[in-house]
């Protein structure tokens, strides 16, 4: 064994012999291409700019993929940048784009805040943008599609990278293996930590996709929805709002504890679509956030998503009681 798990008196896991652990985990920042190796269709950064700007073609439609209703997979063509992708669309629910279990704002805020503390290799969300397909490119998926935003001439939604080499298989925690396999240990703490972060509450495995390669096994949260202090829980599984870990990178909370004070307000307004003549909504440029009490705000032709105050100030009591425990030495660091 390669470190002790004990009880600390407040009920915390903690790990005894971190001098060990350190250097048994020395080579945990272990490099992979930029983008999740064999996992990202393409980096996270050019996926971005590709996937909420470019206009494309539908080449294929996939129903019953999972999750909320309206989930598909698409085959789609990006002309501009000769890139095929498959990727995963999720409808927004009518009105302000928000609902119970379908909150496309929490899933781009749990993109964005993972970027706080981790490199594009190791992001544990698959990337994703706001977008609203045009009714007559629509027409792939609906013969009669109608606009689900006022003043709008599309159909509002997320287009998310849909990931490689993945699958259900397995549980996503394994002890022993945390305790034995040093790039294991990596992607399971980034897991944790970004789960917790964001106070992910529905634990379901679907929600959760492994890596195939044995000596890879990284994890990937690919529904956030249910999160931020959501209103609703799956109380029948256990959920990964705590760090359940016995230990978490000291590199990612470095960088944590650097971006928490700037990447707080930034939470506030995550995706803006403003429409243009054709009233296809289009991402612009971000403004100041319309309305700290609300997480969509908008008004015909133009919509503002986000986290809303109470939710920032969610993540910032997470944050601060999670480097409290690190300081307090609650919580170990390899």
């Amino acid at each position: 064994m390669l470190y002790r798990v004990g009880m600390h008196a407040s009920g915390k896991h903690v790990v005894a012999g971190a001098s060990a652990v350190l250097q048994l985990f020395a080579f945990a920042s272990w490099g992979r291409g930029e983008g999740g190796d064999t996992h990202w269709p393409l980096a996270p950064t050019d996926l971005e700019q590709i996937l909420a700007i470019e206009d494309f073609e539908i080449l294929g439609v996939k129903g019953d993929v999972g999750g909320v209703m309206g989930v598909r997979k698409l085959r789609v063509r990006f002309p501009d940048s000769d890139q095929e992708l498959s990727l995963k669309w999720k409808r927004a629910p009518d009105g302000d784009a928000d609902g119970w279990n379908n909150t496309p704002r929490k899933e781009i805020a749990a993109y964005a805040l993972q970027k706080w503390f981790l490199d594009p290799a190791d992001y544990v969300v698959p990337t994703i943008v706001a977008r609203c397909i045009p009714l007559d490119l629509y027409t792939a998926l609906d013969d009669e599609p109608e606009p689900n935003l006022r003043g709008s001439r599309c159909v509002m939604g997320v287009l998310v990278a849909w990931i490689e080499n993945v699958g259900l298989d397995g549980p996503i925690y394994e002890e022993e293996r945390f305790r034995n396999d040093a790039v294991y240990a990596h992607h399971m703490a980034d897991f944790n930590l970004l789960t917790y972060l964001i106070e992910h509450e529905d634990g379901r495995r679907s929600n959760f996709l492994t890596s195939d390669d044995p000596a890879r096994r990284a994890i990937f949260s690919i529904d956030n929805g249910v999160s931020f202090g959501a209103k609703i829980q799956n109380w029948f599984v256990p959920n990964w709002d705590k760090i359940r870990v016995p230990a978490l990178r000291e590199l990612t909370l470095e960088r944590l504890r650097e971006a928490a004070p700037s990447g707080l307000p930034a939470l506030g307004v995550v995706a803006e679509l403003r429409a243009g003549e054709d009233g296809v909504l289009r991402p612009v440029e971000p403004s100041a956030n319309a309305d700290p009490d609300r997480g969509s705000r908008g008004e015909p032709g133009w919509i503002q998503l986000g986290l809303t105050r109470q939710e920032i100030a969610g993540v910032e009591r997470r944050v601060d009681r999670l480097l409290a425990d690190v300081e307090a030495k609650r919580v170990a660091l390899f």
